[in-house]
């Protein structure tokens, strides 16, 4: 994948979270949480494209979790992206900003005469990701670095995922998981952007992306 295909990906960023004000006195601990999720399934097919008129190239699913305590706000028309979904907390003064999940349409060509090709085009969209992608996404705010790139499994599949942090005016710290998701068998595919508040999912490390809502949206996407 070239680099000039991440940019265009990139357009829509950068990805301010609409949220209000946050007060750092917030007892909201996405963690903590002790009740039951269920799962609302969202497939994007030609029977999603002939209902919002949204064009849909390679058929996906998710499923996205849903709880008592999080407000769930659906856009399906994201600029320059295909979804999003926003989780916000339902506090009475208003929302306030716990995560986001993109997901916008991405080109991994498939190399001819390569017995293996998944590892170039890994290594294309994470170097990508890393220098053209991140520095777009986080234009215009501060304190932004890349923290990893590895190779990660999604639902059994094998990904590129860039790790970054930066500080928003109005949601504080954040971080941003960037995935790449190839199709095995076709060039055209996904892109995923995951913001996260730090302040509501205290994050002590990669190993509890996961557990986010919007690891846990990640973790369901499938090709259809």
């Amino acid at each position: 994948m070239s680099i000039r295909t991440i940019i265009g990906l990139s357009l829509f960023l950068p990805l301010a979270p609409v949220a209000q004000a946050q007060d750092t006195g917030v007892s909201f601990n996405l963690f903590s949480y002790e009740g039951a999720y269920f799962n609302k399934i969202f497939r994007f097919d030609a029977d999603y494209t002939a209902k919002y008129d949204i064009p849909i190239k390679v058929p996906f699913a998710l499923e996205i979790p849903v709880r008592r305590d999080i407000e769930l706000i659906a856009d399906g028309r994201p600029d320059g992206g295909l979804v999003k979904f926003t989780f916000a907390t339902k506090a009475p003064e208003g929302r306030r900003f716990v995560e986001n999940f993109h997901v916008a349409n991405a080109t991994f060509p498939i190399p001819e005469g390569s017995i293996d090709p998944m590892p170039i085009r890994l290594r294309t969209a994470a170097q990508a990701l890393a220098h053209s992608a991140f520095p777009n996404a986080v234009k215009g705010f501060t304190n932004a670095k890349v923290i990893s790139s590895r190779e990660i499994s999604v639902n059994n599949m094998r990904a590129a995922e860039v790790l970054g942090t930066y500080t928003d005016p109005v949601n504080g710290p954040m971080i941003l998981q960037m995935v790449a998701i190839p199709h095995p068998d076709r060039a055209e595919s996904y892109f995923v952007l995951h913001n996260i508040s730090r302040t509501l999912v205290p994050m002590d490390g990669p190993k509890r992306l996961p557990e986010t809502l919007g690891g846990r949206v990640l973790s369901s996407f499938t090709y259809e």
